[in-house]
């Protein structure tokens, strides 16, 4: 039976022996030890590589499990793991509430467009809301930390094609009914016409800004409205809406392809919940934020699109909630926040027993209550309906997108499952432990 170590090394001892009568022992025994580190280097390289596509394989196989669809890993910029169940590599998948992240990113673009700022308030632009005396103190920040005061108002903003996505998964069908049942004192979804931007601002105040977090869709459209507005008074800027926007700073320079972007009626986009991307294209944008704002070429090089420091704002924790920061759900990046101790800004001790109760429902959903040492570091997360994820990990250069059907038994699904045989196949990266910035402006 052929035995490859033993050639090599037959080969080794006659490439030396040449080398020797030729040019004598030292330049013979140089030649031995370059030969055998890189073959040492190469076999510990092949070692890894194995050992990070077993980890992944593990993973995929517990999110196949759990009604999973996806699972694409990229480490240090390059796809190292790609897998579908009942899925295709080209086919574009609903993000469901993984898209208001892309929101706060394209909000960091229109600071450094010098179109708004986080503290302006938002009465400067929408004057509807100048003679509301809670709603003439939001800020920008306050709608995109979720923490607004507006009621989160889901029956007032139906999508379109809500049967066929009934009928993919049975937590479709229950959230809609939960929400019509939550309607039935409050009645908004009287407000719908059909124009999501127009209705965010006739959505009544729950509280005053800044004290609660209310996760919905209400803060995002009146972030379009407000947005759209200060774009059309732009001349230098081409893009004259939200949608146009997102294509002109994020989706076309990181060379993202748009699968579907659910609209109403008068063509606004779906900012909380609407977009479908292939699971390669959510990655890129994961890539750019990994990257601080930055996009490489094909050799590899980097061009910076946005400050990392701006981009750096969206994973501070938010006052009303630790574990949210600027559209983006975190872990492992505020240290009273993971410690398992409530504090008063908790969503969890605020509000009515429904809505403490809704809000921890929604950290389940988001699954940001394990404190194992595996997941005890900075990660970012972009989390949708149905365990829809793209998790990005600075410290091990990762970027994972996993995508799924919403169905009861998907809904067992645990981040710390899925990520862990992953997280110690790969060692830290040192050059990016830091990430973000610790100056914060």
């Amino acid at each position: 039976m052929h035995n490859p170590s033993l050639s090599f090394f037959r080969a080794l001892r006659w490439s030396v022996k040449q080398i020797h009568l030729r040019l004598g022992y030292h330049a013979s025994l140089c030649v031995v030890v370059s030969i055998v580190f890189h073959q040492a280097s190469f076999a510990q390289s092949n070692s890894k590589q194995d050992s990070l596509r077993i980890a992944c394989e593990q993973s995929a196989k517990y999110s196949d499990e759990l009604s999973g669809r996806a699972v694409l890993v990229m480490h240090q910029g390059k796809i190292v793991y790609q897998h579908y169940n009942r899925w295709e590599e080209n086919s574009p998948h609903m993000l469901a509430s993984g898209t208001k992240s892309f929101i706060g990113v394209l909000a960091m673009f229109a600071i450094a467009d010098n179109l708004l700022t986080l503290d302006e308030k938002v009465c400067t632009t929408l004057n509807e809301w100048n003679d509301d005396p809670k709603k003439n103190q939001i800020t920008v920040r306050h709608l995109l930390t979720l923490s607004s005061g507006l009621d989160p108002a889901d029956a007032a903003f139906p999508t379109r094609g809500q049967g066929l996505m009934q009928l993919r998964g049975g937590l479709l069908g229950e959230r809609q009914q939960r929400i019509q049942r939550q309607d039935q004192t409050k009645k908004l979804a009287d407000l719908a016409t059909g124009d999501w931007f127009a209705d965010a601002l006739k959505v009544p105040s729950k509280s005053p800004p800044g004290q609660r977090f209310e996760y919905g869709p209400s803060h995002f459209y009146a972030f379009g409205a407000f947005l759209q507005r200060k774009l059309e008074n732009r001349n230098d800027i081409p893009a004259k809406t939200v949608e146009a926007y997102a294509k002109l700073r994020i989706m076309d320079p990181l060379g993202i392809s748009i699968g579907r972007w659910g609209k109403d009626q008068r063509g606004n986009v779906n900012l909380p919940g609407g977009l479908a991307l292939t699971a390669q294209n959510w990655a890129k944008f994961g890539q750019f934020v990994l990257d601080q704002g930055s996009i490489r070429d094909e050799s590899g090089n980097k061009k910076q699109l946005l400050d990392p420091e701006l981009l750096a704002l969206c994973f501070v924790p938010s006052n009303s909630n630790p574990r949210y920061g600027l559209t983006w759900w975190l872990n492992g990046v505020d240290t009273n926040a993971d410690s398992g101790i409530p504090s008063s800004n908790t969503p969890q001790n605020r509000g009515t027993i429904q809505e403490r109760i809704r809000a921890n429902a929604l950290n389940r959903e988001a699954d940001l209550d394990d404190d194992s040492a595996e997941l005890a570091m900075p990660i970012f997360m972009a989390a949708g309906l149905g365990k829809q994820r793209l998790f990005v990990i600075p410290r091990k250069e990762l970027v994972i997108v996993r995508f799924a059907e919403p169905t009861r038994e998907g809904n067992r699904f645990g981040n710390a499952a899925f990520l862990k045989p992953i997280l110690v196949a790969i060692e830290d990266a040192t050059e990016t432990a830091s990430y973000p910035p610790t100056k914060i402006p």
